[in-house]
């Protein structure tokens, strides 16, 4: 049995306790006064992802002795805890089994890859996703259910020299595997991540989990592949120079008319995720605000039952309403028109406003204020403003005494 600390600023901040044999750990679970100690089955790293502040980590020998102290700093990890003299060593599951270990090589460095996976049609996977998922450490997945469909159907098994390869990782969960795949990673494996149909990250889980072995200097990367988004948006035959990604609109609120409002006002193509459920809903809410505004309603891409629905947004809310629709749905908008440029009757009751609320201004600093607010050329509110000053100091003479 050996004992550790992590200490900050010299305090305890946590007592380990490690056991090298399942006689020890059965020991710790039943031992008494051991409160607040935790005990682990074999520490392969140390990382200090997510924390706020640096950690002291103290090394002991069996006998007790600290024989080294180490600062993490946030967003670091160490990939072994190291010998009790001498270098550190890459794996370690005990100091007295530190030299029977091989060091894992920096050419074998360890790695997520975020892998594009099939939408509808199996045919669309690719070879280097195949090659990836075949040869990965471990497989996060949305639903191992549907991973494992998708990985016999391609010839791959999910078995691995040390069990199954696969790891639930979805929305509810994706915090608490963190350390898991942080260790895989920092020990030299490769871990995949795919969702349950597309790129993952993509309103599915993987962002946050790229994000966070990201910041603390690990290699992610990405075979990248079919995308109901992508796919949606360039047979949508609407703009797709510049668009947004909505994904899934809240179901009900105050906050749903905000999205709802601030979708609407875009001048970019926007990409909305849809339940079946609730796309009539939907359709009826954006057709009520601007009826004409184009727009393409996607179904069940690349499989059997693909359909592309082209027209605006009132044509879509009647042509669906009547509709039992099932399925993958995406809905590509068309953005907000350009605004009409402001016309010389509101160009100039903007400057007799501004001119109104500070007489003292001049010509120069009310064409600032109005050509900022209406997005017109300077000149033409400066322009203005002098035709309107001028109007205003002859009416002024010829009203005055004398």
């Amino acid at each position: 049995m050996r004992s550790g600390w992590l200490l900050r600023d010299g305090k305890v901040v946590c007592a380990l306790e490690l056991a090298d044999s399942p006689a020890e750990r059965a020991a710790l679970r039943g031992r008494t006064g051991c409160e607040g100690a935790l005990h682990v089955d074999g520490l392969r790293t140390v990382h200090t992802v997510g924390m706020k502040f640096p950690i002291d980590v103290a090394f002991l020998s069996t006998d007790l002795t600290v024989v080294r102290v180490s600062r993490l700093k946030p967003w670091r990890i160490v990939r072994a805890l190291g010998r009790a003299t001498g270098g550190p060593a890459r794996a370690v599951r005990g100091t007295e089994r530190c030299s029977k270990r091989q060091a894992v090589s920096d050419e074998r460095r360890g790695r997520l890859v975020l892998v594009a996976t099939p939408i509808g049609n199996l045919g669309d996977l690719s070879p280097r996703a195949r090659e990836v998922l075949a040869t990965a450490d471990l497989i996060c997945c949305e639903d191992t259910r549907r991973t494992r469909a998708l990985l016999s159907a391609s010839g791959i098994t999910a078995k691995g020299p040390h069990g199954d390869r696969l790891l639930s990782l979805h929305g509810h969960n994706e915090a608490t595997r963190l350390d898991r795949v942080v260790a895989a990673v920092a020990s030299g494996s490769t871990v995949a991540v795919v969702s349950d149909a597309g790129t993952p990250g993509i309103s599915d889980p993987g962002a946050w989990l790229a994000a966070q072995l990201a910041a603390a200097g690990e290699t992610v990367s990405t075979v990248p592949g079919p995308s109901a988004v992508v796919g949606a948006l360039v047979v949508s035959g609407l703009p797709a120079d510049r668009f947004c990604v909505e994904g899934f609109l809240p179901r009900k609120g105050p906050e749903r008319r905000r999205r709802l409002e601030s979708l609407l006002a875009d001048h970019r193509t926007s990409v909305v995720l849809e339940a079946p459920g609730r796309l009539v809903a939907t359709l009826q809410e954006l057709a009520a605000a601007d009826p004409a505004r184009p727009m393409a309603v996607v179904r069940e891409l690349t499989k059997l039952h693909e359909e592309v629905w082209r027209g605006t947004l009132s044509d879509a809310a009647e042509a669906f309403a009547a509709r039992d629709v099932r399925g993958e749905i995406v809905l590509v908008i068309g953005g907000a028109p350009p605004a009409a440029p402001a016309g010389d009757a509101a160009v100039e009751a903007a400057v007799r406003a501004a001119l109104d609320d500070d007489p003292s201004a001049g010509p120069r600093q009310v064409a600032e204020l109005v050509a900022a607010s209406l997005k017109v050329p300077r000149r033409r509110a400066y322009e203005a403003a002098l035709r309107l000053r001028g109007a205003v100091a002859r009416d002024g003479g010829t009203s005055g005494p004398g």
